[in-house]
C-alpha cells in the first residue's frame, strides 16, 4: 500500500496544483518511482489511499501501473497512516505486506527488506538510515541486532550498542499490526501501533539502508532531489532517463528557442515552450509551462505561471 492522501502543506504552493505524489522528478511523477520499486520486487497488487486532489492520481495511473493492478481507497477525511491501513484491512491482511510513504524517493531494495523481515521473524520492520547530524527528522535508535530499541520517548533493552537512525518511509508489516490499531477513525501507525507493540514485547526490525534517499517535503528538498537526479548523484534505476553532459532533460515535445540557454541541471517537461534568450539553470520546468523571452530562472520551479524560488518565494509570471 502506498500512502498518498496527505495535504503536502510544506510543499505549497506547488501542491495547490497537484498532489505531492504527482510532483515531477526528472519529468516523471514521484509516485511512478515508488511503483517501479514495487514492480521490481515482484509486487502485483497495490492499494493507494487518496484525499487531497486524489482524482488526479487516479487519472494519472488508471487501473494498472506496469504489471501492478491498482486499488484506490478514497478518504473523505484523512485517516492517518494507521487509519488508512485499517480501512484497507480486507486487502492487506492475507499476509506480510509493504507500506510506503508516497512522498519520498529512494532506491531501497524491497525484496531485500522483505527477506530481512521474514528471516528475523519480526512483527514489523522499519527501513532506516543513519541520522545526519543536525537533521530535523525524528531520532530513533537501533541496536546491534537490528532491532528498534528507541522510539521517541520509549526505550527498550538493547542488545549491544545503540545507534541513532531515522525512518525512510517504508514499513514491512505482519497482519498482527491490526490488533494494535483502532477499528476505525484516525490513527498513526508509529505512535499507536508501534508503541503498543514494543510495550507488549514484540520486536520491530530496523532494516539498514544507506543508498540515495530524498524527502520531498519542502520546495528546497524537492529541488535538491531533482538536481541530484539530474547531476547523476541519485542512482535510482527504475528506468531513469538518460541525461546529457550538463544534466539537462528535455521532454520530446518541448519547444526550445535556439538562443535559449539551458543548464546545468534543468528538467523541461512535456508541452513546454522556452522562448528566445531565456536562461535556465538548476531549475525544474513543469509540463505545459511557457518561459518567456529573456527570462532568467536559477534554482527555481516553474509551474504554469507560478514561479517558486530558492526559499519558497512565490510569484506569478505576467501574462
Amino acid at each position: 500500500m502506498i500512502l498518498a492522501a496527505g495535504l503536502g502543506t510544506r510543499l505549497r504552493p506547488l501542491t495547490d496544483i497537484v498532489p505531492k505524489p504527482l510532483v515531477p522528478v526528472a519529468n516523471q511523477p514521484l509516485i511512478r518511482y515508488t511503483l517501479a520499486l514495487l514492480e521490481r520486487a515482484g509486487v502485483r497488487e497495490a492499494a493507494i489511499n487518496l484525499h487531497h486532489l486524489g482524482e488526479q492520481i487516479r487519472s494519472e495511473l488508471g487501473e494498472r501501473a506496469g504489471r501492478i493492478a491498482l486499488t484506490y481507497s478514497p478518504e473523505r477525511e484523512i485517516l492517518g497512516t494507521g487509519g488508512g491501513v485499517v480501512r484497507m484491512r480486507h486487502f492487506l491482511e492475507g499476509g506480510t505486506f509493504l507500506l510506503l510513504n508516497g512522498d519520498v524517493l529512494s532506491a531501497v531494495d524491497l525484496s531485500a527488506a522483505l527477506d530481512f523481515h521474514r528471516c528475523r521473524g519480526f512483527a514489523a520492520t522499519m527501513v532506516v538510515r543513519p541520522l545526519p547530524a543536525g537533521a530535523g527528522y525524528t531520532a530513533l535508535e537501533a541496536d546491534e541486532a537490528d532491532r528498534m530499541v528507541g522510539f521517541k520517548d520509549l526505550r527498550v533493552e538493547a542488545r549491544g550498542r545503540r545507534s541513532a537512525c531515522m525512518f525512510c518511509g517504508i514499513h514491512v508489516l505482519e497482519p498482527e499490526v491490526f490488533d494494535f490499531l483502532p477499528d476505525s477513525g484516525f490513527a498513526c501507525i508509529n505512535d499507536r501501533a508501534y508503541r503498543a507493540m514494543l510495550g507488549r514485547g514484540l520486536e520491530i526490525g530496523a532494516c539498514p539502508y544507506d543508498g540515495p534517499w530524498f524527502d520531498l517535503g519542502t520546495v528546497e528538498r524537492y529541488l535538491d532531489a531533482n538536481l541530484a537526479a539530474l547531476s547523476g548523484q541519485a542512482a535510482l534505476g527504475c528506468g531513469f532517463p538518460e541525461l546529457d553532459a550538463d544534466g539537462v532533460l528535455i521532454a520530446p515535445d518541448a519547444r526550445i528557442a535556439p538562443s535559449a540557454r539551458l543548464g546545468p541541471r534543468v528538467a523541461v517537461g512535456e508541452d513546454c515552450v522556452i522562448e528566445q534568450d531565456a536562461w535556465l539553470e538548476d531549475s525544474v520546468i513543469w509540463p505545459h509551462t511557457r518561459i518567456r523571452a529573456g527570462s532568467r530562472l536559477q534554482r527555481a520551479v516553474a509551474a504554469g505561471d507560478l514561479r517558486v524560488g530558492p526559499v519558497g518565494q512565490e510569484r506569478r509570471d505576467p501574462s
